[in-house]
């Protein structure tokens, strides 16, 4: 839809303020929300056929000694899937488990499952980046999320649930039974509808703001908001590898990872006055696959891709720990770590593909 509207925009005298804004912001969120919906609802479709027939609570069982190597119950292991889905979900999912040490635990670790959201972006940031070889970043992304687990549990494990707090694991297993196709659909079609909503509001919201910070009314991309405050902070922002750009998208991933595309969509391609001084004229209907492999090195797409899959979830994620633990000081405590893990992770990635691109 870029095209088209640019040129139907630009033909009838429409003001460059509101072509920009039309023809690159709202294409671009309504791409993304509708891409989110979708694997969202594959996600809630399949969980809710494992959790319909009983199985559910048989893999609680079945993961109990699994789950026991890091601190937990094997009903911790249904938080970990619903994580998946959906980090809110998985730190309630941690309801389940009587222990309060083991509980707050499970939610640290919790944080380190990539959401449905993640799932939707990082696919898509790899495969503009990498093309074929994207399915590499995403398989290490899993392996360090067992890394990033396991860590996690020594960092916290001994001071919240030493070894002679634990306890283990009882639970009725429900009976097998058929499915309930009709509730399945409606919990999919529900939970689909849901994630897009929320997709609209948090991707336009941030790009409108990004935006906003990044237009200049002068045509001089030195003149935008956003352009000073990036080159004041990007001699910090490099020694994690990444420049300002990224570093202001790795920012609003704390808030929301549907906002990360929405970010780089804002400061590449939602003002012309920032491409047009990049790029040139021609530049301002280019969409993100063409533009950020111009922009961004190979090295540093893959520090921001692991820094952001490893940040904070989101902003209602993080309420939902803090309602769960009833601790505030181990919400912030999560918080600063998985932000400094995250940062710490990203220089490494960085320096990594230094050698390898």
């Amino acid at each position: 839809l870029c095209e088209p509207l640019y040129q139907l925009l630009s033909g009838i005298g429409t003001p460059a303020i509101l072509v920009s804004l039309i023809s690159q912001l709202l294409p671009n969120i309504l791409s993304f929300a509708v891409s989110m919906c979708g694997f969202v609802m594959g996600v809630t479709f399949v969980f809710s056929i494992i959790e319909e027939v009983g199985y559910m609570a048989r893999m609680a069982f079945v993961f109990d000694s699994l789950m026991a190597k890091l601190g937990l119950q094997g009903k911790s292991i249904c938080a970990f899937l619903m994580s998946f889905g959906c980090t809110i979900g998985g730190a309630t999912g941690t309801r389940v488990i009587d222990n309060w040490g083991q509980r707050v635990l499970a939610i640290a670790l919790v944080w380190a499952v990539p959401c449905a959201a993640t799932w939707a972006v990082m696919p898509t940031l790899a495969q503009i980046f990498f093309g074929n070889g994207a399915i590499f970043v995403l398989l290490s992304i899993l392996v360090f999320m067992v890394i990033m687990m396991t860590i996690t549990a020594k960092v916290f494990g001994n001071t919240l649930a030493p070894k002679e707090t634990r306890t283990g694991m009882i639970m009725e297993l429900p009976p097998y039974h058929k499915p309930k196709w009709g509730h399945i659909f409606c919990t999919t079609i529900s939970k689909g509808a849901d994630i897009f909503l929320r997709a609209i509001k948090v991707i336009t919201t941030v790009s409108l703001a990004f935006w906003l910070l990044s237009y200049s009314g002068s045509g001089n991309v030195e003149d935008s908001i956003i352009y000073k405050i990036g080159i004041f902070i990007e001699p910090f922002t490099r020694i994690f590898g990444l420049g300002w750009q990224t570093f202001m998208a790795f920012i609003a991933s704390a808030i929301s990872k549907e906002a990360v595309l929405g970010v780089l969509s804002a400061l590449y391609t939602g003002t012309g006055d920032i491409f047009s001084n990049t790029f040139g004229s021609g530049a301002s209907t280019a969409n993100l696959n063409e533009i950020l492999p111009q922009v961004i090195s190979k090295a540093e797409a893959l520090a921001f891709i692991f820094a952001t899959t490893f940040n904070v979830p989101c902003l209602v994620a993080l309420a939902a720990t803090h309602r769960e633990c009833h601790s505030l000081k181990w919400t912030v405590r999560i918080v600063l770590y998985y932000m400094s893990m995250a940062l710490l992770l990203s220089c490494v990635m960085y320096h990594i593909g230094l050698v390898v691109f």
